[in-house]
C-alpha cells in the first residue's frame, strides 16, 4: 500500500478519535485514499502525550497505540528523514514536528497537519 498523506501526530489522534476537529479538507482527502500513513515518531508522541494524561488510549497504551499501526501505514525514520529535519528552515523547534515534516518532504507526501507555523513556512505541501 502506498500513501499520498501523512498525518500530523494532532491529525492521526483527532482521525482515530473520530473528532470533528480534524479539517473539513484534510477529512475530505483522508475518506478518499486507501492508505493514510503516520511518521513513526508520531507514536512516541502519542505515547509521551497518554502519559501525561492528555491524550487516552483504551483499553491500554500499547493496545492504543497498536490501534494506529493497523490503522495507518507507519513510516519509520531513517537517515533522509534526520538530516532534512535537522536542515529545515521552519521556526519549529519541536523534534517531532521537524521530523514529521520532514517524513513528508522525503516521501513526497502532502502533510495533514493544522499548524501553522509549518504551513506557514511553506516548505512542504499541506492540506486542513
Amino acid at each position: 500500500m502506498t500513501a499520498r498523506y501523512l498525518l500530523d501526530t494532532h491529525a492521526a489522534i483527532w482521525l482515530l478519535e473520530g473528532s470533528a476537529r480534524l479539517g473539513t479538507d484534510a477529512r475530505a482527502a483522508i475518506e478518499e485514499e486507501e492508505a493514510v500513513a503516520i511518521a513513526g515518531i508520531s507514536l512516541l508522541e502519542i505515547a509521551l502525550l497518554a502519559k501525561r494524561g492528555t491524550v487516552e488510549l483504551r483499553p491500554s497504551l500499547d493496545a492504543g497505540l497498536a490501534a494506529f499501526e493497523e490503522k495507518l501505514l507507519v513510516i519509520p525514520l531513517d537517515a533522509r528523514v534526520a538530516a532534512d529535519a535537522v536542515s529545515l528552515d521552519i521556526p519549529q523547534r519541536d523534534p517531532f514536528d521537524r521530523v514529521i515534516t520532514a517524513t513528508a518532504r522525503v516521501r513526497g507526501l502532502t502533510l495533514i497537519t493544522k499548524d501553522r507555523q509549518i504551513v506557514d513556512a511553506g516548505v512542504v505541501s499541506t492540506c486542513w
